[in-house]
């Protein structure tokens, strides 16, 4: 009978010493699986953080305007003592155009046809500082159903053609492509193509200004510089010219107002 007890009792400890181990193991495996767990956790949590700090320390660039307007006008209209439906008298075109009033804008307008470029009748000399600013409008359903619009300097006053061969700069914005804008300067062997948002300029102002200081040329598309370089050739003839799209479908049209040229006060005197 005692041998059977001492039996029993000696395979009952090595079954439960087999438990214990057993059970051992499983909390051994549970610790060493959480240790895993919280260690790949700080090591992402280490990366991520990391990564934030990158991208909240990225270098934050300013910027600035650097357009400065003359303050002595010489030639300034916004078209409001032209007779609507008119052609305004100090301006001379290759085909025709029409002064109108935009109610949802105010003010008048100069409506540009088709294929047609616009001067100044008088030839005004320009010292070598000067400013134009002038505002642009297109009325479209979308600024591609045009083509491109120019505007630039030519060395004489002539309108012989839509597009003068005789040009010493120009911009064009090629609103068929949406977003593509070329400065040019042929007399100073120039080419500059960038991009520039037109696409959401139907129906909207775009404020256009040029600032000149000899041959250097400052162009900003709403506040925005487009270009900053020498376009001129140390041309002392020069006449502004803009020119309306070869293509304006479906109604759309360019119109232009608020055109003024301007001098620096100190250099007023020298006119």
């Amino acid at each position: 009978m005692k041998t059977k007890l001492y039996i029993f009792v000696l395979g009952f400890f090595m079954i439960s010493s087999g438990l214990q181990a057993q059970l051992f193991n499983k909390i051994k495996g549970k610790i060493e699986d959480k240790a895993a767990e919280v260690v790949e956790e700080g090591l992402n949590a280490g990366k991520k953080n990391k990564n934030t700090k990158s991208r909240s320390g990225r270098i934050q660039l300013g910027e600035v305007m650097d357009f400065n307007p003359a303050d002595s006008i010489i030639y300034a209209t916004n078209f409001s003592r032209t007779k609507v439906g008119s052609m305004p008298q100090d301006w001379k075109t290759t085909g025709s155009g029409s002064v109108i009033p935009v109610s949802q804008i105010g003010g008048n307008w100069l409506k540009m046809s088709e294929r047609t470029s616009y001067k100044l009748n008088k030839s005004l000399y320009y010292p070598e500082d000067f400013t134009v600013e002038f505002d642009l409008l297109v009325a479209a359903d979308k600024v591609d159903d045009l083509s491109s619009l120019y505007f630039g300097f030519t060395k004489d006053n002539s309108l012989s053609r839509w597009i003068s061969s005789n040009n010493i700069w120009y911009t064009e914005l090629q609103y068929m492509n949406n977003n593509d804008v070329v400065v040019s300067s042929p007399s100073a062997d120039i080419y500059q193509a960038l991009n520039y948002d037109l696409e959401t300029y139907a129906n909207q102002v775009m404020h256009i200004a040029i600032e000149v200081h000899q041959d250097q040329v400052k162009i900003f598309l709403d506040g925005n510089k487009i270009a900053d370089t020498k376009l001129f050739n140390r041309e002392k003839a020069k006449h502004f010219f803009i020119s309306s799209p070869l293509r304006q479908n479906h109604n759309s049209t360019t119109l232009i107002s608020n055109f003024k040229i301007s001098v620096y006060k100190d250099l007023l005197s020298k006119l």
